[in-house]
C-alpha cells in the first residue's frame, strides 16, 4: 500500500463503481443500438454525461466532507455537465441540422482528448504501482485514438462517430468498474495498517507510563 498515492484514489470506490456501470451500459446501447436515428444516439450521450456529472458532484461533496482535495472532480463534472447540455440543446439556432450535429461530434472529440489526457497524467501523478498506473495510462491512450479518430476522419458518417463515442465509454467504464472494486480492496489494506500503526503508537506511549510506576 505504501507504493500507491492516495490523492485521487481516496474517491470512495462506489464513484468508480457507478460510473463504471453507467458508461458500460451507455456505451452498449451506443454500440449495439440496430437505430440509425443520430437523435436517439445524442440523447443517450447526454443523458450518460448528465449522471456521470451528476455522481462527480457527490464525489465532491464526499471529499470536502472527509477534508480532502475536491478540485479536480468539481472541474470534471462541471466539463461533463456543459458538455451534456450541448449535445442535447442547440446552442446555435441558426445552425442546420447536419451542421448542429458535426458541431456536437467536435465537442465530444475535444471532451474525449482532454479527458483522455487527464486520465495519463492521473496515472503517472497518483500511482507508483505499476498495475495502476498501467491500467489508467493504457486507458487514456485509447481514448486519445478514440478522440483523434472523431475528430480527423471526416470520411466517417455521423452514426459511426457516435458509436466510437460509445467504444470509449464502454473502454472507459470497464476502466473504473475495475478500479473501483480494487480500490475498495486497497482502501480497506490502508485501513487495516493506519489501524495496527495506531495501536502500536498507543503502545508505545504506554511503555513510559509502566515504568514510572515501577519506580
Amino acid at each position: 500500500m505504501s507504493a500507491t498515492k492516495r490523492k485521487f484514489i481516496e474517491s470512495h470506490w462506489l464513484t468508480f463503481a457507478v460510473k463504471g456501470v453507467v458508461s458500460i451500459i451507455a456505451g452498449l446501447c451506443m454500440m449495439l443500438t440496430v437505430k440509425g436515428d443520430i437523435g436517439y444516439l445524442t440523447k443517450v450521450v447526454g443523458c450518460a454525461l448528465i449522471f456521470l456529472g451528476a455522481v462527480e458532484f457527490i464525489n465532491v461533496l464526499h471529499r470536502i466532507r472527509r477534508r480532502q482535495n475536491w478540485s479536480f472532480p468539481l472541474a470534471l463534472g462541471i466539463i461533463e455537465l456543459i458538455v451534456a447540455v450541448c449535445v442535447l440543446f442547440s446552442v446555435n439556432p441558426n445552425l442546420t441540422a447536419e451542421q448542429l450535429i458535426w458541431l456536437r461530434i467536435v465537442l465530444l472529440s475535444c471532451y474525449i482528448l482532454f479527458a483522455s489526457v487527464l486520465t495519463i497524467a492521473m496515472g503517472f501523478m497518483n500511482f507508483k504501482n505499476m498495475t495502476d498506473r498501467y491500467l489508467w495510462v493504457v486507458n487514456g491512450m485509447l481514448g486519445c485514438i478514440f478522440g483523434f479518430v472523431m475528430l480527423a476522419d471526416n470520411g466517417l458518417s455521423a452514426t459511426t462517430h457516435i458509436k466510437l463515442f460509445g467504444t470509449y465509454l464502454l473502454v472507459n467504464g470497464l476502466t473504473d468498474l475495475f478500479f473501483g472494486i480494487h480500490s475498495k480492496d486497497e482502501m480497506a489494506e490502508l485501513h487495516a495498517e493506519r489501524v495496527s500503526r495506531h495501536l502500536i503508537r498507543r503502545n508505545l506511549n504506554k511503555k513510559p507510563a509502566k515504568k514510572e510506576e515501577k519506580k
